[in-house]
């Protein structure tokens, strides 16, 4: 990918991982994670209405670049679905700041993002609509200057989408 991408991904970005469903977004994601994480440079990988962390780790422990020392010491995984069934955009953003306070990552995935948008969505109360969230969002994960991967499907190539218009990267 620093090839592709003429050196790689720029620190404290917000990058968008889109695709089909089962086209190997969040194995991508893992790996990065992986790639990219060492003593000093943590990763907080925030899941959403998926799969529950224990089941993507399984799945993902087949590969190379899986390195299960690295759990818990320089990555960290916390589930958002009891938050993302509270319908609260402030909530949730709260949990996401706590979370990074804590950890102090350098690296942030949060996957899936759609479907955590979706819950939110639903009977939604604080911040209104995706572009808000998207927005309080990124200036959260930019103050801490931490590389943001936010990891969704994406269906329908025609259709314009507010995700599109925060991120700095693409793929």
């Amino acid at each position: 990918l620093d090839t592709i991408l003429g050196g790689g991904f720029r620190e404290a970005s917000l990058n968008l991982i889109a695709g089909r469903p089962g086209t190997g977004k969040t194995t991508l994601a893992h790996q990065l994670m992986f790639a990219l994480t060492r003593p000093g440079r943590t990763a907080l990988y925030l899941t959403a209405l998926g799969e529950p962390p224990a089941k993507m780790l399984r799945h993902q422990e087949q590969y190379a670049f899986f390195r299960p020392e690295e759990l818990h010491r320089s990555i960290h995984f916390l589930n958002l679905a009891a938050v993302g069934g509270s319908n609260d955009t402030e909530v949730m953003l709260q949990k996401i700041q706590e979370a990074v306070e804590e950890h102090k990552p350098s690296l942030v995935f949060i996957d899936s993002f759609r479907s955590l948008f979706a819950a939110l969505h639903r009977g939604q109360t604080g911040v209104a609509g995706l572009p808000a969230f998207l927005h309080q969002m990124a200036l959260l994960m930019r103050g801490w200057q931490a590389t943001t991967f936010l990891v969704a499907e994406y269906l329908d190539p025609d259709r314009e989408d507010p995700l599109f218009t925060v991120a700095d990267g693409i793929l």
